[in-house]
């Protein structure tokens, strides 16, 4: 029996795996061997330093009609799941008015501030170095009115530390050429960066795991198994029943299920995303590029191009629907004429995310032996080495570095009433100040 056994081979669960064999644990690790569709294979492959905004802000309400009326834009909700995800909608609805946005802003600013440090010491004890670019990202815009327009969002990055520079069209067509179409400008996100692959270093990753001694079980729990005020076993689907000493759960979307066995009721949505990614594709991007106005990223790996983007309210295991992935395709062509999307690969995966877009840092309250970690939104690949670390503390029960406290699995309370948009004012009003 293992001293530990993470749940979940993401790209969490395997920092975690690692974090903790650094502290001395023999550790199992299960996952259900599905690399290419979990979130850590298919996302962006961005160190996104600076995103402390959550995508619900002020000024987010009176877009909602359109984007949940127009299966082209950014965030999409498939019509048959409208009623079903209403109560997290409303919850996420509620996370954007501006007292609760800079709440939500302190507690994502000590993560993100820490994680290409914590990544570097990681990546290069696994010999693994190469693999985070040493490049900035670019934000494009099609006018400097739509950066004017959220300048909520650049007003507190700067503040809490993170730097961006502005692009003209002659700074943007110096770096990027092959960028063209509508985009006249962008920002140099001097923070963010990009790995080579996200799918390549979650391998990697999990390969050095393994060359430790760590034990990788192919598995889908379906259950855990609890006695006692602790968890005594993991179940499996084929029946299978693991014991356990101490259990990290990293489940990604999967995790809210698995919680209930706790006792632990979490908000917790699967919003899936998309990727077209091109081997081939016939034009050179220098840096991660986040088109703003598209709603997608254009990502240079070692594998080809990446085109990804969108959020798609659809629940935890829908059928895909690509044509998310051919729409941002075709926008990127506008961008960057002699794109050649043929022979591109097609993804969707489900990110897990909290209604105010923070992960799950924590302790299970009556199950001491259990450390949660899910939930981590459009920043689980970025925070995968810091939450390792966190992680780690909690099962060593060390005082960590970080106030945990924004992180608390229960700082949703579900039987709380679910306030109206109507009665959150600063959920309409845009200005900082």
């Amino acid at each position: 029996m293992s001293d530990v056994t993470v749940i979940g081979g993401g790209i969490i669960g395997i920092c975690s795996a690692i974090a903790l064999q650094d502290e001395g644990f023999a550790v199992e690790l299960v996952d259900r061997g599905v690399e290419t569709e979990a979130a850590s294979y298919g996302n962006c492959g961005l160190l996104a330093a600076g995103e402390i905004v959550p995508i619900s802000k002020p000024g987010i309400l009176q877009k909602i009609p359109k984007w949940l009326s127009d299966p082209k834009s950014p965030l999409f909700v498939r019509p048959k799941d409208m009623i079903g995800q209403m109560p997290w909608l409303l919850r996420f609805l509620w996370s954007g008015r501006r007292s609760r946005v800079l709440e939500i802003v302190a507690g994502m600013t000590p993560l993100l501030s820490r994680a290409e440090d914590d990544y570097r010491a990681l990546l290069q004890s696994a010999g693994l170095s190469d693999k985070l670019v040493t490049k900035p990202n670019i934000m494009a815009f099609n006018s400097k009115a739509d950066i004017d327009a959220d300048s909520f969002t650049w007003d507190l990055r700067v503040r809490h530390g993170f730097k961006h520079r502005f692009l003209d069209s002659k700074d943007l067509k110096a770096i990027e050429p092959a960028l063209s179409g509508p985009i006249t400008c962008g920002l140099l996100l001097e923070d963010w960066l990009q790995f080579s692959d996200p799918g390549i270093v979650r391998n990697k990753l999990a390969e050095f795991f393994q060359t430790r001694g760590g034990f990788l079980r192919k598995g889908s729990v379906t259950n855990l198994v609890t006695q006692g005020g602790r968890v005594s076993a993991i179940r499996l689907s084929n029946g299978e029943q693991i014991a356990v000493k101490r259990i990290v759960l990293a489940a990604g979307a999967w995790s809210a299920k698995l919680a209930r066995d706790l006792g632990i009721k979490v908000p917790l949505a699967a919003l899936q995303g998309y990727h077209h990614h091109l081997p081939n594709p016939n034009v050179k991007v220098n840096h991660a590029i986040l088109y703003s106005n598209g709603g997608f990223v254009l990502t240079p790996m070692e594998s080809g191009l990446r085109i990804g983007g969108t959020i798609e309210v659809a629940g935890l295991d829908p059928k895909p629907n690509f044509e998310r992935a051919n729409i941002i395709a075709e926008k990127a062509k506008a961008v960057l004429p002699g794109l050649d999307i043929i022979g591109g690969k097609q993804w969707m995966g489900p990110r897990p995310f909290m209604p105010d877009t923070m992960p799950v840092i924590d302790r299970a309250t009556d199950h001491a032996n259990v450390v949660m970690a899910f939930g981590h939104g459009q920043v689980g690949m970025t925070l995968g080495a810091t939450t390792g670390k966190l992680v780690a503390d909690l099962v060593t029960c060390r005082k960590s570095s970080l106030d945990l406290t924004p992180y608390k699995a229960t700082r949703f309370s579900l039987g709380q009433k679910i306030p109206t948009p109507k009665e959150g004012n600063d959920l309409i009003r845009y200005p900082l100040n």
